[in-house]
């Protein structure tokens, strides 16, 4: 094994580590402040990421797209929020859990 190898794969695993991390200390404080179980994030995050590469090759402009792509994924959000998570505050934590990994697999179909 060469010192670049394996330099290479410690760069992999604390990437690997700290991208994981992330992910739980943000479902952590999601769950902690908001008391509700959002499963879905990464598909508004993928949606996000969609919208700003269609909206730069409408408009050939990174900061155009970058400002449309907020704002599309921001009215997606609140549609989200009106339409499904407002109604599921109340209600047990399996509830979140089904809800929001419906719409995973809604827009995974979807898309």
């Amino acid at each position: 094994m060469s010192t670049t190898l394996l330099a290479v794969q410690i760069l992999n695993g604390l990437q690997l580590g700290v991208l994981l991390f992330l992910v739980a200390a943000g479902l952590t404080l999601v769950f902690g402040v908001m008391d509700f179980i959002n499963l879905a994030h990464g598909v508004q995050y993928m949606l996000g990421a969609y919208l700003a590469v269609a909206f730069y090759a409408l408009t050939g402009s990174f900061l155009s797209a970058l400002v449309l792509a907020l704002a599309a994924a921001l009215a997606f959000g609140l549609v989200l929020e009106f339409a499904v998570f407002r109604h599921l505050y109340d209600r047990d934590h399996l509830d979140h859990v089904i809800a929001t990994f419906g719409i995973i697999l809604f827009f995974s179909i979807m898309g």
